[in-house]
């Protein structure tokens, strides 16, 4: 079986630390945007509860046996050239994230990760590139760049020292 197909993962796999504090993000419809706004940190306790789909942290995902993760990163209003993770309400720096998921990597060089970020939210070009880059400062070699997903075996990832 083919690593695109066996790969146990979380969903919103970062929202196990949701900013209730922070603004509602542009994830959300116009309509919970204003509700907050009428209704401030009730509204947004409400909110969290149905945010946060994950209570473990990365590290706790990676040691439970996680290996896929579903990213959705945005900026912030007011700090633009910072990314965030998002998913109603803003979580953690994606940097932090990222070190957090190197580190295990790092202990542990056999294991395997899949990063899928599949939202991006008010990111223009500089944005994405700022992402493109803290990805390769972050894990260098271990990223692998091979294009054909569909057809990576964890002998090929290991051969070539990716994770």
């Amino acid at each position: 079986m083919d690593l695109a197909r066996s790969g146990v993962g979380s969903h919103d796999s970062f929202s196990f630390w949701i900013d209730e504090k922070s603004p509602v993000g542009p994830d959300q419809p116009v309509v919970v945007r204003h509700m907050a706004g009428i209704f401030r940190s009730f509204w947004k306790k409400m909110m969290k509860r149905w945010s946060v789909t994950q209570s473990l942290t990365f590290r706790e995902q990676l040691e439970a046996g996680i290996r896929y993760f579903d990213l959705r990163v945005s900026t912030k209003p007011g700090d633009s050239e910072e990314l965030y993770f998002i998913h109603g309400l803003f979580g953690s720096k994606v940097h932090d994230g990222l070190i957090e998921i190197d580190n295990f990597l790092t202990a542990h060089t056999k294991e395997v990760v899949f990063l899928d970020f599949n939202h991006y939210y008010e990111m223009d070009d500089s944005n994405h590139q700022y992402l493109i880059q803290m990805l390769r400062n972050t894990f260098g070699p271990k990223l692998c760049r091979a294009n054909l997903v569909e057809e990576i075996t964890l002998q090929y990832l290991w051969e070539h020292k990716y994770q």
